[in-house]
């Protein structure tokens, strides 16, 4: 059971990356349409701005994941074992090409607007966008120019799941990073906030430091 559980920690730490990434990466649509168009296409604003995210999207993962690793260090009484990042990113990445394939299906059978004056492939393309607004700018990239009849890049079956690989990859490495008590960053960042995101501390140093401030404080 605790195996069990330590394992849905882990997936469930690289689902909340990934659903932070999406709502930020949605979070600037207002105003790219709406302020930034005027000065230069949405295209160009969106395909800067997600790829802003997508490397956000990599920050937290591998932050949050290496965190997760150093809890393990210590010896528990559940599972522990240097590619527990890679299974936990692997089935959380399953999970979320399941949920992009759900709104693929979604928006190919219910999102299709029949009408000559509509630009019909600009609504369905948005459905299929949903849950990979973060690597609009890879979309952008394989499939060249905006087109003339849809401005949004297409998410098909296959090629929403070459990006998402980097699920995987960054939660695998966080995780072997943080198992092993290894840093990309060997200096010391001075500033407190920046310092505990790149230094996250284990929950059980977390846990010790507050009980020894409360004994001090009982003393």
């Amino acid at each position: 059971m605790e195996n069990f559980k330590t394992h849905l920690k882990g997936i469930r730490n690289v689902l909340l990356c990934y659903v932070l990434t999406v709502v930020l990466a949605w979070a600037a649509f207002p105003l790219i349409v709406i302020v930034l168009s005027g000065y230069m296409t949405p295209d160009f604003w969106f395909s800067s701005y997600t790829l802003f995210s997508t490397i956000v999207f990599c920050i937290i993962t591998y932050c949050i994941m290496h965190g997760f690793g150093e809890d393990d260090r210590k010896p528990y009484k559940w599972v522990r074992y240097p590619w527990k990042g890679l299974v936990c990113g692997a089935i959380a990445y399953v999970i979320i090409m399941l949920l992009e394939y759900v709104m693929i299906g979604v928006a190919n059978e219910y999102v299709i607007v029949s009408h000559p004056k509509f630009v019909i492939e600009v609504l369905n393309a948005y459905v299929r966008l949903a849950l990979c607004m973060p690597f609009y700018w890879f979309f952008r990239l394989i499939e060249g120019p905006v087109g003339e009849l849809c401005p949004i890049p297409s998410v098909s079956y296959w090629n929403c799941l070459i990006p998402g690989l980097l699920i995987i990859v960054f939660s695998t490495f966080g995780y072997y990073m943080g198992f092993h008590g290894k840093r990309i960053i060997k200096w010391d960042i001075k500033n407190k906030f920046l310092h505990n995101i790149f230094y996250p501390k284990p929950k059980r140093i977390r846990q010790e430091e507050k009980a020894r401030k409360k004994a001090m404080k009982k003393q």
